[in-house]
């Protein structure tokens, strides 16, 4: 059966409101108040009032300054993260643990040292300022004016149409156990539900958060920004951002800088008129040092005490959400970013309940890359502790591009065991793309234990077994060519029915429309270039990684009838 054409469903009537305007403008105020709490609680020591005014009144002095302040705060954190992560690793060379533990320490502390002096040279070049004033004036002639991650395809967000933003808007909205539209493929109560049109439109949101770049922030809590409190503090990139949301009535506001000065940022989306939240976060800027140091902190630490039932994580990827060492005193730990995005959720929720009084508000997560796991890391403890969302929000489904691992086993059984207790059922999907490196490119023997005899497996496992890191959610691969897509991982038990579907639009609708705007855009060669280029060894694992692999092997495999059974 063929899915019907896009015919917009019937909504509860909002409550009128004096001024669409003003309410706006009240729920940004109370989120920046709540983010700006985060951001000055990272500040430390302020310049001196006369080194202030003379930063403020001499541009280049302030360039300069901050330029070689970055330099020694970069250089500082290299050394404590060398002199850190090697005590920890000898540490665990006498531990006594069994042999490969060790073992699993030094394989990344080793591959860190050799790789991020690299990477801190490459990131202090990249961000010298006579090369960025020149890397953005090559941008706005030749990349749309958009940020590295994204100038490679300045069109990118033109490719989605505004009917099929309002298709993937009116799933978003639809609460659980409401009716919805006639489907191709026969309905199944019990089946997990890929949603085409989610997917896309929360692949734009993931892709264009990465135009967020944190100057202005950085400044702010380097004492050099002039102002005692920010009324909103924006960052360069913000405005595109907003733009691209206000072209479908989407409204965004950045909520956390995620314990960090440098780009990675969690941010909300919403539309006024419905009810549900986006919450996303913005993937590693690949000229931030301080992101590289965070991703490559890969020390197993206990995370019991932030997600009940949760037992070993990612040390980088759990600081940038649950910091051990809080910076401002007990009665004040709400600016944590967990926090920080918590209350950022129960605001806008409150806001858009204020005018659908009979509905819940759905929350939805996105992001791409690594800061994937710190999405779901934040996800997982809103699962366990609903109420930190709020009364009037729901957590829904997360879709997140390109994952890393991100915990061990044990976690990973308490995630899915919560997950398939609850009723209605939600699920984290984790999509990847081809063979991406980030999503399959390190230690994942968590994610195979079901495989290991259980004698010997004790043998070589513990909590301290940095090879043994898993995936949270249920994983769907896609391919470059019109393949059947696979569905893998330890989210899902075998024979679990899984739907990935549009319930709006017919395989031949969705390819039709794709091949009409890539013709339009003039994409059909950047098209062919890139599935050559993922031919390439280790390169072409990196080029899978991009957003804009993941965009073109979604409606490629689209194209197809994907539904079936979880094997």
């Amino acid at each position: 059966m063929s899915a019907p054409s896009l015919v917009k469903q019937p909504v509860n009537t909002p409550v009128p409101r004096e001024s669409s305007f003003e309410r706006e403008r009240d729920i940004h105020k109370k989120l920046e108040g709540i983010r700006t709490d985060e951001i000055f609680g990272e500040r430390g020591a302020h310049d001196p009032g006369f080194l202030k005014a003379l930063l403020l009144l001499v541009p280049f002095f302030k360039t300069t300054y901050l330029y070689i302040q970055l330099v020694i705060h970069e250089s500082g954190r290299y050394f404590s993260w060398l002199s850190a992560t090697w005590a920890i690793t000898i540490t665990e060379i006498f531990s006594g643990h069994p042999f490969v533990d060790p073992v699993s320490y030094l394989f990344f502390v080793i591959g860190g040292t050799l790789v991020l002096p690299v990477v801190l040279i490459l990131c202090l070049v990249a961000r010298f300022p006579p090369l960025t004033r020149l890397y953005y004036a090559w941008s706005r002639l030749f990349g749309g004016g958009l940020g590295i991650v994204n100038s490679g395809n300045a069109n990118f967000f033109k490719a989605l149409t505004k009917k099929q933003v309002e298709a993937a808007k009116m799933e978003l909205h639809r609460g659980f156990g409401e009716s919805k539209p006639d489907r191709e493929c026969p309905p199944n109560e019990n089946a997990r539900v890929f949603d085409y049109d989610i997917a896309k439109l929360l692949l734009q949101i993931a892709a264009v958060v990465y135009e967020h770049e944190s100057t202005d922030i950085r400044n702010a809590a380097f004492g050099t920004a002039g102002h005692k409190s920010l009324e909103f503090l924006e960052a360069t990139g913000d405005g595109f951002i907003r733009t691209f949301a206000k072209q479908f009535n989407i409204e965004y506001h950045p909520i956390s800088e995620l314990e960090n000065k440098s780009s990675a940022f969690g941010g909300l989306f919403w539309d006024p008129d419905e009810t549900w939240i986006i919450v996303a976060l913005k993937g590693t800027g690949p000229i931030e040092f301080g992101e590289w140091l965070s991703d490559l902190d890969s020390t197993m630490t206990d995370c019991s005490e932030y997600i009940p039932n949760f037992k070993m994580v990612h040390r980088g990827f759990k600081e940038r959400v649950f910091p051990n060492k809080g910076r401002l005193p007990s009665q004040q730990q709400h600016q944590r970013p967990y926090n920080t995005i918590s209350l950022g959720i129960q605001a806008v929720a409150n806001h858009l309940h204020a005018r659908h009084p009979d509905r819940k508000v759905n929350v939805w997560f996105t992001g791409h890359s690594l800061r994937c796991a710190t999405a779901s890391l934040i996800y997982a403890r809103m699962l366990m502790k609903p109420e930190e969302i709020g009364d009037h929000a729901v957590l829904r489904d997360a879709y997140l591009f390109a994952a890393p691992i991100v915990c061990d086993s044990d976690s990973v059984k308490a995630f899915n065991d919560k997950m398939f207790a609850d009723t209605p059922e939600r699920t984290m999907w984790r999509i990847t793309s081809n063979d991406d490196f980030v999503a399959t490119g390190l230690p994942e023997f968590g994610d195979y234990q079901h495989l290991f005899d259980p004698k010997a497996l004790q043998k070589v496992e513990s909590q301290a077994n940095n090879f043994f890191y898993a995936h949270l959610g249920a994983e769907i691969i896609l391919y470059d060519r019109p393949s059947p897509s696979t569905v893998a991982g330890n989210h899902l038990t075998n024979g679990h029915p899984v739907q990935l579907h549009s319930y709006h639009f017919t395989p031949e609708e969705i390819s039709k429309a794709y091949d009409k705007q890539k013709s339009k855009l003039g994409e059909t060669v950047r098209e062919k270039i890139g599935v050559v280029l993922q031919l390439i060894p280790v390169l072409g694992r990196f080029i899978a990684h991009s957003t804009v692999t993941f965009r073109t092997n979604l409606t490629v495999l689209r194209s197809v009838n994907a539904s079936g059974l979880y094997t």
